[in-house]
């Protein structure tokens, strides 16, 4: 229902409730195609049903049984559960000769987002996972420019390091030159 403009959602609480968090168990309507007419009574539906949800109830054109093509049942479906697309009606659990399978339509089903927990996108839209994606990829990218960095500094103090000791073998030399050179003068 929607107050003031805001949108207010009433649900069952539960122990694990997060505002921040849209429920992902929602009423949809289901449709029964080719149930038998005789069949149009919530107790049966209840049970045919129960692999779906929890049925809520019936639309008035199946309790006064004016539409005899399908039954139209109000359900409280957890989108982040699979939904079947047919249910078996059997009359013997060994034989499997006797009954038939039922299908089931969904009408209109809400897109859930099992990464930001909210209604009205898919994962492959989430603006907070692709935000997310983004920063980790910016956060790898910081890092591996840090080890670059590190990895060319490091090479310019070996580089360094080197050098310096190029520089002392010269004085070094120069050293062995000016002192061989002075005993060539004692001499």
């Amino acid at each position: 229902m929607t107050i003031e403009g805001k949108l207010m959602i009433i649900q069952a609480w539960t122990p694990n409730f997060r505002a921040e968090e849209e429920t992902p168990i929602v009423p949809i309507w289901v449709l029964l195609p080719g149930l038998p007419w005789h069949c149009f009574k919530k107790e049966f539906i209840t049970l045919l049903l129960e692999s779906v949800g929890k049925v809520l109830y019936l639309d008035t054109a199946s309790i006064k049984r004016t539409r005899a093509s399908m039954a139209k049942v109000k359900v409280q479906v957890d989108l982040t559960k699979a939904r079947p697309r047919h249910v078996w009606i059997g009359l013997d659990d060994e034989d499997l000769t006797i009954g038939r399978w039922q299908p089931i339509e969904y009408e209109i089903i809400p897109p859930y987002c099992a990464y930001c927990k909210h209604q009205g996108h898919m994962v492959g839209d989430c603006n907070f996972k692709i935000m997310d994606e983004d920063f980790k990829r910016r956060k790898v990218l910081e890092e591996e420019m840090k080890n670059m960095n590190k990895g060319e500094q490091g090479q310019q103090g070996n580089d360094h390091r080197h050098t310096m000791t190029k520089e002392q073998e010269k004085q070094q030399h120069q050293n062995t030159k000016e002192g061989n050179n002075q005993q060539q003068l004692e001499q």
